[in-house]
């Protein structure tokens, strides 16, 4: 996935009323700030991720709750290299947002998040 395709991604989830405008900067945001990260022009594995993200965040705006992921997924990911990294661009993503984000939203995007740093592991 690359910036255009997030982009039109982000079009048809506005236009449907499926996310908010708020939710859709700050996944702009997000993306921008993780493809910095790992210097590639386009991010493998990351549809999930950007989906995922700004409809949690809609979700958050209108007082919506999720359950969390099972606690043996959540111990495996955490277990991940990558899982330090994951919530650096969780912490960027409540930055922008400018409130903290429930614990269950942000044990799923560790996980979409570790998943997608997996797949694209030769960035820095």
């Amino acid at each position: 996935m690359d910036l255009n395709q997030l982009k039109e991604r982000m079009d048809i989830l506005l236009a449907s009323s499926v996310v908010s405008t708020k939710a859709a900067d700050i996944t702009m945001l997000a993306f921008m700030h993780l493809h910095s990260h790992l210097k590639k022009e386009a991010i493998d594995g990351a549809e999930m991720l950007f989906t995922h993200l700004p409809t949690a965040l809609t979700r958050i705006e209108k007082g919506e709750q999720v359950e969390a992921p099972h606690p043996a997924l959540l111990d495996e990911v955490r277990q991940s290299p990558e899982a330090s990294i994951a919530m650096k661009e969780i912490g960027y993503v409540q930055q922008q947002w400018k409130d903290q984000l429930p614990q269950e939203e942000i044990d799923f995007l560790l996980i979409h998040y570790t998943n997608v740093l997996q797949v694209n592991k030769g960035g820095n």
